[in-house]
């Protein structure tokens, strides 16, 4: 044990003293390139080389008594914070190059300082570490003779172990046969469960289809109840409209034939006032026939089925539903860009006609909904591809003074074509007559 402590430490001296062979051979080199490049000039150091070298100087003596070389060198770390305290006065003093060699000195006197700490320090370290084996392995010489005893035993249990291995492995033969029975059990159960599954799965198939069918059906039918519904509300509202109309209509004429029972004496004695009525009837009924004549060209015949005669009726319902509640902009949204709107007024017997474009229209029809029109009456027919309406409406004429007999009232007949433009059925052409200040000699379509 003795020698490999010797020879340890001779090896850390040898270790050593290479160090500091080469710390001051660095050292020499790093001088001679100062002087080379100071010569002619030693009194022209800078100053800043000389401060980088202290600061490097300090830096090596704190790294070395961070190596605790204040206890295993300190001769060493007294010379390197000697000639560290030198090199400052030198400094101090501008004596550059006085101070740049007592600098180097300190810097290499500090890192031999730290090496020499590092290798005292391995060295204890190392005399530890023999001592602490040698106790070691009187240890493990006790635990040895242990463990002989507990491998003579472990032989014994290890020969109980081979029996009781023999008798698991012959047990282990019989479960591994009857695990293999098993599974090709499972695998014949696996292989009827797919064939079930297969089965299942095109019977499955089949079923989504017949569901897909049958939502397609059920969205068919909803969508054709919503229609219905539309539509069905639409007649509700118009038959309630209708209703109230018959009523106010009904207390109209008894309201009509209180006040002519009143003036019938007078319209006996008014001769005068008896011819004007009838010719404002017999006018009324030349324009009427005239208006007939002018009417267009109908074909008397359609290629319309009756789903789509009442698809086209429930459209124009809808654009008379709009007109009732005025609602002008759902109103005129029923026409086409290009629809073809023809004016006809009778005033006193004299007749004039115009053409309206739609901005026209639009602005007629702003006028004519805020005054009280009243449906009278309305009539469908269909003719080629179109759908055909005809409303009438009335007012009480507004040049008529109080009192006067008979009441004579405006009558404004409107008549629409409608036909299918894509999904939509729309007004491509609308005839308006307009008479003025006649009597109200019918209301049914003649």
């Amino acid at each position: 044990m003795k020698s490999f402590r010797d020879e340890s430490m001779g090896e850390q001296g040898l270790l050593r003293t290479q160090g500091k062979n080469c710390l001051h051979h660095i050292w020499i080199c790093l001088l001679s390139m100062l002087l080379t490049a100071c010569s002619g000039s030693l009194g022209k150091v800078q100053l800043e080389n000389v401060n980088a070298v202290i600061t490097q100087s300090e830096a090596a003596i704190e790294q070395a008594r961070f190596a605790n070389a204040q206890d295993l060198a300190s001769d060493t770390l007294q010379q390197a914070e000697n000639d560290l305290a030198r090199a400052k006065e030198a400094a101090n003093a501008k004596d550059g190059l006085r101070a740049m060699h007592l600098a180097y000195n300190a810097l290499t006197q500090a890192q031999i300082a730290e090496q020499e700490a590092m290798y005292k320090s391995q060295g204890s370290g190392f005399n530890a570490i023999i001592k602490r084996k040698e106790a070691e392995i009187v240890t493990l010489e006790a635990d040895l003779k242990t463990i002989d005893g507990a491998l003579e035993k472990s032989r014994t249990d290890a020969q109980q172990l081979d029996m009781q291995m023999t008798q698991l492995q012959a047990d282990m033969g019989e479960r591994l046969q009857k695990a293999e029975q098993a599974h090709r059990e499972m695998l014949s159960d696996y292989s009827n469960a797919k064939a079930q599954s297969a089965d299942l799965q095109s019977k499955l198939g089949s079923v989504q289809t017949q569901l897909l069918q049958a939502q397609s059906q059920v969205e068919k039918h909803e969508r054709q109840n919503r229609q219905l519904r539309r539509e069905l509300a639409t007649a509700q509202s118009l038959v309630e409209k209708m209703r109230k109309e018959a009523a106010a209509a009904r207390e109209k004429a008894a309201a009509q034939v209180a006040s002519y029972s009143k003036h019938i004496e007078q319209l006996d004695r008014s001769n005068v006032l008896t011819e004007t009525l009838a010719q404002k009837k017999q006018a009324a009924k030349a324009y009427v026939q005239q208006h007939r004549k002018k009417q267009p060209v109908r074909t008397n015949s359609t290629s319309l089925t009756d789903e789509q005669i009442n698809s086209g009726r429930a459209a124009i319902g809808g654009w008379a539903l709009a007109w009732a509640t005025k609602d002008i902009h759902q109103h005129l949204g029923t026409y086409t860009r290009d629809a073809m709107i023809t004016q006809t007024v009778i005033r006193s017997s004299n007749e004039e006609q115009t053409k309206l474009d739609r901005l026209q229209m639009a602005d007629a029809l702003k006028q004519m909904v805020n005054t009280e029109w009243q449906e009278t009456d309305s009539r469908f027919d269909a003719d080629g591809e179109s759908v055909i309406a005809t409303y009438r409406f009335s007012r009480l004429s507004r040049g008529v003074v109080s009192g006067e007999i008979p009441e004579l009232h405006d009558l404004w007949t409107r008549e629409v074509w409608a036909r299918r433009i894509g999904d939509e059925w729309k007004i491509f052409r609308e005839s308006w007559r307009i008479y003025e200040a006649v009597p109200r000699y019918g209301t049914a379509f003649n």
